[in-house]
């Protein structure tokens, strides 16, 4: 009904085509008729979205951050030696396992190939070469882990609007500044 086939047969060939620890290891995939069936690692410690959402500050301590994006950066890697692209990066696509593990999940929008001009993903953590539609590789993938990162840090992603044209703009027109983090010791390392 939703047009997803070809996002579960993605899915499918890139769980069956890697073996990383911080991707879910496909077991078994089987169709009838009607359906794809995969069996997938299970994942029981809730995804990164949820976790914020339950801390008191919405937001995860440095070590935390330093954890998370460690794992993102080493999985993007493994990926992009592969030439796929991941493009749907976001707190909701990293699920925890009970061990504390993190692992990348919804390999859907994935794709083998060095370019591509498919628009997809969730609009907050879309690039800028996204949006003007003139074809974009991995870029997009290191575009999204800087507003997880952000989010992880301040409890909201930078360029959220009310709709998804106010968020492009803002995506698009955005100046970059960063500030000083002296009197917030955690994002520096220091104690």
């Amino acid at each position: 009904e939703k047009n997803q086939q070809a996002n579960i047969l993605n899915e499918k060939r890139v769980l069956a085509s890697l073996k990383h620890p911080f991707i879910p290891e496909l077991f078994l995939s089987a169709t009838d008729k009607d359906c794809l069936y995969l069996v997938i690692e299970l994942l029981q410690g809730g995804d990164l979205f949820s976790a914020l959402i339950d801390r008191p500050d919405q937001v995860f301590d440095f070590e935390h951050c330093l954890y998370y994006t460690a794992i993102i950066v080493e999985t993007l890697g493994v990926l992009h030696s592969h030439q796929i692209l991941y493009r749907d990066l976001k707190p909701e696509n990293l699920v925890l396992h009970k061990s504390g593990v993190m692992k990348i999940v919804d390999f859907g929008f994935a794709k083998q190939c060095r370019r591509t001009f498919t628009m997809c993903g969730t609009q907050d953590y879309i690039a800028p070469e996204m949006i003007l539609g003139k074809g974009h590789g991995k870029g997009v993938d290191y575009w999204a882990l800087g507003c997880v990162l952000y989010e992880f840090c301040y409890g909201f992603v930078p360029f959220q609007r009310d709709t998804a044209a106010e968020t492009f703009s803002a995506i698009m027109n955005a100046s970059y500044e960063f500030d000083e983090f002296d009197d917030e010791p955690w994002l520096t390392g220091a104690n």
